[in-house]
């Protein structure tokens, strides 16, 4: 699937297409454990709901935590400053309807992938549609997300991104 997703992505991105957001920390356990801030940095990458500046691409925006009426009508208004169209149709966010039931360091995807209600959506609003995810720390858990949604993942292999996103692994790359 993702060789044939990497061969055929310079005619996918011309055409419409939905990305499937989940910036999920997938690093060890006792790291996230450890970590200030957690659900925060998972939500780091909202931003990304601004690639909808492209008219072909929709967003489906996996969220760590249920947002308020009012941080998303902030990030409606913003899509309708920045001139997008049709913004707030494009935008879908979504949170995981088992959210509350894992502890606070359980990985989003980890997360997602035990909320059915969750996926049946995400999977009908993808049905006959080219969609892919746009996953953030990549692991295992985004690579059975994919099985399960049957799409790919827009991202290099788990094992050597892993690599290549450390500092030993980035020094191989300019040796």
């Amino acid at each position: 699937m993702m060789e044939e997703f990497r061969q055929k992505w310079p005619a996918i991105k011309t055409r419409k297409r939905i990305e499937i957001h989940v910036n999920s920390l997938s690093i060890e356990e006792m790291k996230r454990i450890s970590m200030d801030k957690f659900l925060q940095r998972e939500n780091a990458q909202i931003s990304r709901i601004f690639a909808t500046k492209d008219p072909n691409v929709d967003i489906i925006y996996v969220s760590p935590f249920q947002m308020t009426p009012d941080v998303l009508g902030y990030y409606t208004k913003i899509l309708e400053i920045g001139d997008i169209e049709s913004g707030s149709k494009r935008v879908h966010f979504m949170t995981p309807e088992n959210i509350e039931k894992f502890p606070n360091h359980f990985s989003l995807t980890q997360i997602l992938l035990y909320s059915p209600k969750t996926l049946q959506r995400i999977k009908s609003m993808i049905k006959g549609k080219q969609a892919y995810i746009v996953p953030g720390s990549v692991s295992q858990d985004d690579v059975k997300l994919s099985i399960r949604l049957a799409i790919p993942i827009f991202s290099g292999e788990p094992q050597k991104q892993h690599l290549y996103s450390t500092k030993s692994g980035a020094k191989k790359i300019f040796q």
